[in-house]
């Protein structure tokens, strides 16, 4: 008889979304929130820490892309139905 060893990689991911508000006056959104991450990254970690895994690698949903990166954080500003209407990685 051959001893024959089966293996498997299975990906899974955790994904958490907050929301903050930022100042209309601010011109770069990107530049203040690095500046003022005081103001969401102990929420997004409480997040993250009571979120569910899903299979899979996270990519293509909710903007994100960046396939050889352990970690991926972005921004989207909402419009008046709550919808994003623009944003970038942070």
């Amino acid at each position: 008889m051959l001893k024959v060893r089966i293996s498997k990689r299975q990906i899974y991911y955790n994904f958490a979304v907050v929301e903050v508000y930022v100042p209309n006056t601010v011109k770069n959104i990107d530049q203040y929130l690095w500046e003022n991450e005081h103001l969401y990254i102990d929420k997004i970690e409480d997040e993250l820490s009571q979120g569910h895994y899903e299979q899979g690698f996270g990519l293509d949903q909710h903007g994100m892309c960046e396939e050889k990166e352990e970690e991926e954080w972005r921004y989207d500003v909402l419009n008046e139905n709550n919808e994003p209407s623009y944003g970038g990685h942070l």
